[in-house]
């Protein structure tokens, strides 16, 4: 999915959002887009966080002798039958699984620049006596519906 289209996606569900949330007063419509925005804030950044991790990764990445192995031209793997060919696939995916866990994505400095924000905005709106807990969790809500609305969406394209 570009960024582009992920971007108009959560506008539409932003106004969405501030339509049904108008109906219940000025103070639920301050508390779902101030937990909206920090929400969006957060997707964005991991986005763009894990998108030059993976850029980086890409360009810098070296293959392993397993990897490599499943690269490999040979006379005789082109000769094989289809059944063969099949059994050797699976057994070539599970060589090419990943066994490493990767947790750097989620300590970049901008999605927990992101996260501090979202904190301080709840005890903000705590502090002030205006924070009405069930239109705040609607705008921190929306942004996994809208992952899993967008993922169905535009998976079927």
């Amino acid at each position: 999915m570009k960024f582009r289209n992920l971007a108009f996606f959560y506008l539409i569900l932003d106004a969405i959002l501030i339509a049904i949330s108008s109906a219940f007063g000025a103070v639920a419509l301050l508390n779902s887009q101030v937990a909206f925005i920090c929400s969006t804030l957060i997707l964005f950044a991991s986005y763009f966080g894990y998108k030059s991790r993976v850029e980086n990764k890409s360009v810098n990445y070296q293959l392993s002798e397993q990897e490599l192995e499943l690269f490999e031209d040979s006379e005789d793997e082109q000769t094989q039958e289809l059944d063969t060919q099949d059994s050797n696939n699976k057994n070539d995916k599970k060589l090419a699984k990943f066994r490493k866990i990767d947790i750097l994505g989620a300590f970049k400095p901008l999605r927990l620049l992101s996260y501090f924000i979202l904190i301080i905005a709840f005890f903000v709106l705590l502090r002030h006596g205006i924070l009405e807990p069930i239109a705040f969790l609607a705008g921190l809500a929306l942004m996994p519906l809208g992952v899993f609305c967008a993922g169905v969406f535009y998976g079927r394209k």
